[in-house]
């Protein structure tokens, strides 16, 4: 039979995360299967397949299309038998959706199906969703009690959407198990390549509470789906903007969590779009979250519902390249050239599937002594892959990077018309002084091209160090100073005075950003200013 069953939520015994764990029987070890001794029943077998409400998106509208619901296996999730509280067996649900417990006949029993994947060994995982809005309770599904009646039973569960015809009616018990197979298919493609795959520990954080208004996250006011710190946030919110199947979104935020943790990103987030010129660590780190959702899925469009009923929505093509205001600074140009280094269909000139980007990501780059941009990964990858250098220089050509690269961008020249912007990195050796100057020209969020100015730091020995940053006018400077990815020293105190920032380094290349605010530090401005490096 098919029991389509209400999405409950438990706050489990060492499942409340910031909350600590109790005493509880659910995560007690499992007791002796029935049939084996102690039970009055005989043997019995229950068996089924675990299934959830699978809802597409319509490619002309990009919202999602409910009419196309199908049922998707629950794959690789924890499955429970309870015999009251007590956990009497314990599977995994397999790649289409089986499950299995050892039973007795006469007695009475209930399915819990568990919103997380969970692997230990030579590969390990540990992802949970939960619901931020109630105490961050795990999401389970539970069937309702029955009786064994025979040696064989069959019970088929699937999670509902929810959706009842013109608007949600019940509760939308597949959201979670729709994120988590997102997660699945990630693991899946990484397995191929890494033998050893492992995953530092994941919360996914999913509400219908949770709207695109900033505020409480306890509340659901998380503003939009964002990664932070081992935690996804998504949005729930139904008529407004919901992500819970909006798979590329899932995937994008965890490619966030996958460089936080075995890659390296030096991203500092903030507002962007397709078109902006940015920061170029922030073109990176967007442009990989796209290539990256479209390079798991094998599918390039990037698609995001939202609107009344879902029915509305945007898609991005990942392997257009044919993008607006190309260059270092664009997540479209970054995004083109990742997902076309990974799939060589059509025209493509490069073809070396995810292997080699992976190792890029957990390799070289995370110790790059530069900061990550499209300059790191195109030096690393073209060092690493010979044979394919010139297919490699025509990604970069055609969008109007310099085809030299190095980490630092040393020879690129494209400056948007702004020449303040070109050199990449001012270099500085002890006793040097450089004029450097910020722009506002391509916005002044912090994060777009120019608002901030590059150092690279040539520390030849160890010792006392300051980078002096001295301001031309009363403006507030700010300054950042970074070893492979690690901050080090830093100022932000507010004041129109020379900043010296002074600290211990060790031999070696550093990188500092350094960038202006008002006299009020309210908003950050163009000018120029003076950078020393001074040895104590």
């Amino acid at each position: 039979m098919n029991i389509k069953k209400m999405l409950t939520m438990a706050v489990l015994a060492g499942m409340v995360y910031g909350c600590g764990g109790g005493g509880g029987s659910d995560d007690s070890s499992p007791t002796p299967p029935p049939g084996g001794g102690g039970g009055s029943g005989e043997a019995a077998t229950i068996s089924g397949k675990l299934t959830f409400d699978q809802v597409p998106h319509n490619q002309s509208t990009n919202g999602l299309n409910h009419s196309a619901t199908v049922e998707a296996p629950i794959r690789g999730v924890t499955v429970q038998l309870l015999d009251g509280s007590t956990v009497v067996d314990t599977d995994v649900s397999d790649a289409s959706g089986n499950y299995s417990f050892d039973a007795e006949t006469g007695t009475s029993y209930r399915i819990r199906i568990r919103a997380e994947l969970k692997q230990s060994g030579t590969q390990s995982w540990d992802i949970e969703v939960v619901d931020n809005t109630s105490s961050n309770a795990q999401y389970v599904l539970d069937t309702s009690t029955f009786t064994v009646s025979s040696s064989s039973e069959t019970r088929d569960i699937n999670a509902d959407s929810g959706w009842g015809g013109s608007s949600y009616t019940s509760t939308r018990a597949a959201a979670p198990f729709n994120i988590l197979d997102r997660v699945y298919v990630i693991i899946q493609k990484l397995q191929n390549v890494d033998s050893n795959l492992t995953l530092d520990p994941l919360v996914i954080n999913w509400s219908v509470n949770n709207i695109p208004e900033s505020g409480n996250l306890a509340t659901g006011r998380i503003g939009t789906s964002f990664y932070t710190q081992d935690q996804i946030y998504l949005l729930g919110a139904a008529n407004t903007d919901s992500d819970e199947y909006d798979g590329h979104v899932i995937i994008h935020e965890w490619g966030h969590y996958f460089e936080d943790n075995n890659a390296r990103s030096d991203s500092i987030g903030g507002p962007h779009g397709g078109g902006d010129r940015l920061d170029m660590r922030v073109a990176f780190g967007e442009g990989f979250g796209n290539a990256w959702s479209g390079i798991i899925t094998d599918d390039p469009f990037y698609r995001d519902s939202f609107g009344t009923n879902q029915s509305q929505g945007f898609s991005i093509n990942v392997e257009n390249n044919n993008v607006s205001n190309p260059g270092w600074f664009s997540e479209g140009s970054v995004q083109s050239i990742l997902y076309d280094v990974y799939d060589g269909a059509d025209d493509d000139l490069a073809n070396l599937g995810l292997q080699p980007i992976y190792d890029v990501l957990t390799g070289q780059q995370r110790n790059t002594e530069a900061f990550t941009s499209i300059f790191s990964f195109m030096t690393y990858l073209k060092a690493e892959n010979t044979s394919d250098v010139a297919a490699l220089n025509d990604l970069l050509n055609g969008q109007n990077i310099d085809i030299n690269v190095d980490i630092w961008g040393s020879n690129e020249t494209d400056n948007e018309g702004q020449p303040s912007v070109i050199p990449v990195y001012n270099e500085l050796s002890p006793g040097d002084t450089q004029e450097v100057c910020t722009i506002t020209t391509f916005g002044n969020d912090r994060n777009k091209l120019g608002n901030r100015k590059f150092l690279r730091l040539n520390i030849q020995s160890a010792g006392n160090y300051t980078l002096r940053l001295t301001p031309s006018g009363s403006n507030d400077l700010d300054g950042y100073i970074y070893n492979q990815g690690q901050l080090v020293a830093f100022t932000e105190a507010l004041g129109t005075s020379t900043v010296d920032i002074t600290e211990n380094f060790a031999a070696g290349t550093h990188v500092a950003d350094v960038l202006a605010y008002n006299s009020s530090g309210s908003a950050i401005v163009g000018t120029c200013f003076d950078v020393s490096l001074i040895q104590n």
